[in-house]
């Protein structure tokens, strides 16, 4: 039996079940709503090279991106999803991609301003790799602050992939989950390294074709509470 922890591996962090506003921020996060979350796990940090690269061996790191703890970038929905596949095979454990309104809980992590810090971008330099201080690289997120619940890079960095189809507002909470086949655009959340701060935002969101690999885009791993 192939066991999980000869890889390296997510550190996944407890999210604790909650209540949030969702959206309100951007054209395409309206109108916000409210939604309830069930407590799940989510990996601290998007899932890095060396993390990917026990799932795909061939993979080819990014030059945006080279080292061996920089997140994987240049992935497609379908990736992000076969390596969760792959990771619930050898983990025996139920993991998938966050769906859009977890991913948004985990950022704001208790916040209903504009970013998890509060309302100035000013503050973003502790907590933040953009325009401004990545010189153009994806940058380690361990290099920069955790927002309150404790994950890291959750705004700048990567867009992260997450499993939900790109729809009008009000979302259904479990929207795409476990639902690889669904069609339509995915979601990415969080922004990258290539935005300003003025332009990130906890309620960003935009949607790709799940197929098509895009530049500066990642993911992160969760996995329900109960399973």
């Amino acid at each position: 039996m192939d066991r999980y922890t000869r890889y390296p591996r997510a550190i996944l962090w407890l999210v604790r079940e909650g209540e949030i506003t969702i959206g309100g921020e951007e054209p395409e996060s309206r109108p916000s709503f409210r939604a309830r979350v069930d407590s799940f796990y989510l990996s601290k940090a998007p899932v890095t090279n060396e993390q990917y690269g026990a799932y795909a061996p061939d993979f080819e790191r990014s030059p945006l991106s080279p080292g061996d703890r920089d997140p994987a970038v240049g992935l497609s929905y379908r990736d992000a999803r076969g390596y969760c596949d792959w990771y619930a095979r050898v983990s025996r454990k139920p993991m998938r991609l966050p769906t859009e309104i977890e991913w948004e809980y985990a950022c704001r992590s208790g916040a209903a301003t504009r970013y998890f810090w509060g309302a100035d971008p000013a503050a973003a330099e502790d907590y933040v790799w953009d325009r401004r201080n990545s010189a153009s690289h994806v940058r380690a997120p361990e290099d920069k602050r955790p927002n309150p619940f404790g994950l890291l890079g959750m705004l700048g960095t990567v867009w992260e992939w997450t499993g939900s189809l790109f729809r009008p507002y009000p979302a259904e909470p479990g929207d795409g989950r476990d639902d690889p086949g669904a069609r339509g655009p995915r979601v990415l959340r969080g922004g990258s390294f290539r935005l300003d701060r003025e332009q990130l935002s906890c309620s960003l969101r935009r949607g790709a074709d799940p197929a098509i690999p895009i530049e500066d885009a990642g993911f992160r791993v969760a996995r329900g509470f109960r399973g």
